[in-house]
């Protein structure tokens, strides 16, 4: 009996022993020899598979932590160092790694899986790996779970399909229509020169303007024009831009919406040029936006559309420079908090129309070109939500000028699936009284909103 204890321990512990001593890269490498060999050979149809590259990179970050969590990051069969994984995730944070998939020609299943260096080149041709690729579904699966796997399947993704017959082509933000009375823009042109950043051109326009609290029916301004929005890396939410460029110009509606001109009302007084900035700064969700408008030249007299002598007021030029932060933090259901800090300025001038006189008479006595402009200090925050059915962004902001005039309100916009809405902005003014400008055009309070409709695909 003790000699049959004695030799049952002894197995055990030679088990227990030959167990630990187990090369997991050898038992890898043997097991997915068994499995290629046990699948049909297709070989001959690689040029007819189905083909495509995985440009986002949120995907792209979650399924690399999948293989380096699985320890499935191996280079010739071994396993990868801690310098090689460092140097991967550098690579993978900074947009230049993209992955090369493959289905098998008679099913919808994986057979090719590779990270590659990124390029605007949209073959497969000449694809370098990284790290060696996988070349089985059944081993896709056990390193990123059925979730994932699932997921590249679907392609609910951003993603560049290099078949050599196109199916499908889903990168990011192919058109995107924005119809808004208050400001829209309708993107005609893309274009990429890697598979993970995006160039976006769009005609834009926008209603006077927020940044100096003059909205449409008083500035009397259709701002119109192109944009271009670059992205370095692709993202679901589409205000991570690298940076935007806007240049147009004003078209003058006299009354603006509402068919009503002032006494003295606040005209257009030459053809100006409109310019938007914005750029991302430290690339943590920061932005510093820049507007302005430059007036050029000066309209001749037979431009106004007078009978009798009428005095006019012009906002010639005006800027405006804020820094703006997204996604500050959590709240809740409600979404995430953002918020802005400014500074704007514009110039006012006061001008005549008479009949008698060949030119138009400017009506303030002193010719200091700095003088003429109003500054302000302005304040915004509120919550923003994005994604699921109902989107929204509510706003609360203020403005503030050295004579103590300045207006406070609220800006809301409601979307259904990103689809459908209503854009609502509020602003009441105090100090009036107090105010350099006190003109009629000059509202104690004002209220605008549209409807807003969106289609992007």
């Amino acid at each position: 009996m003790k000699l049959l204890k004695t030799i049952l321990l002894t197995l055990t512990i030679a088990t227990s022993v030959y167990s630990q001593k187990i090369d997991t890269t050898k038992v890898f490498n043997e097991l997915k020899g068994i499995y290629s060999n046990l699948e049909y050979n297709t070989s001959a149809f690689n040029n007819m598979k189905k083909r495509w590259i995985i440009s986002d990179p949120e995907l792209i970050r979650n399924i690399s932590n999948r293989f380096i969590a699985n320890n499935y990051v191996k280079l010739n069969g071994k396993n990868a160092d801690a310098a090689f994984i460092s140097y991967l995730n550098n690579e993978i944070y900074e947009g230049r790694v993209v992955i090369s998939v493959r289905k098998r020609y008679f099913d919808d299943e994986i057979e090719y899986f590779a990270f590659i260096e990124a390029s605007g080149n949209d073959s497969l041709k000449g694809e370098k790996p990284l790290f060696d690729p996988i070349i089985s579904g059944f081993y896709l699966r056990t390193i990123i779970g059925d979730d994932l796997y699932n997921k590249i399947l679907d392609q609910t993704y951003f993603y560049t399909d290099t078949s050599v017959k196109k199916y499908y082509t889903r990168d990011g933000y192919n058109f995107d229509l924005y119809f808004n009375l208050l400001n829209s823009h309708i993107m005609f042109w893309s274009t990429s020169s890697s598979y993970q950043n995006k160039y976006l051109l769009s005609l834009f326009e926008q209603w006077g303007s927020d940044e100096i609290y003059f909205p449409g029916w008083t500035f009397q301004q259709y701002f119109v024009g192109a944009q271009l929005t670059h992205y370095k890396k692709l993202s679901s939410d589409e205000r991570n831009y690298t940076y935007y460029i806007g240049l147009g110009t004003g078209i003058e509606k006299i009354g603006g919406v509402l068919d009503y001109t002032p006494p003295n009302p606040l005209l257009k007084s030459g053809d100006n040029i409109f310019l938007k900035l914005s750029s991302s700064i430290f690339e943590k969700n920061m932005f510093l936006d820049f507007e302005s408008m430059v007036t050029m030249n000066d309209f001749k007299k037979d431009h106004y559309d007078f009978d009798s002598v009428t005095n006019f007021y012009s906002i010639r030029n005006y800027f405006s420079l804020k820094f703006r932060a997204i996604k500050l933090f959590d709240v809740g259901d409600l979404g995430q908090f953002e918020g802005s800090i400014g500074f704007s300025t514009y110039d006012m001038n006061y001008y005549q129309y008479d009949p008698n006189r060949s030119e138009i008479i400017d009506l303030i006595y002193y010719k200091d070109f700095l003088k003429r402009f109003n500054n302000t200090a302005n304040l915004e925050f509120g919550i923003s939500k994005i994604g699921g059915l109902l989107q929204h962004q509510i706003h609360l902001f203020i403005g503030i000028s050295p004579d103590k005039y300045g207006f406070y309100g609220a800006k809301i916009k409601f979307m259904l699936s990103d689809t459908f809405g209503i854009d609502v902005r509020f602003a009441k003014s105090f100090g009036l009284e107090t105010a350099k400008y006190n003109q009629p055009w000059r509202d104690d309070a004002y209220i605008v909103f549209s409807p807003v409709l969106r289609i992007n695909y």
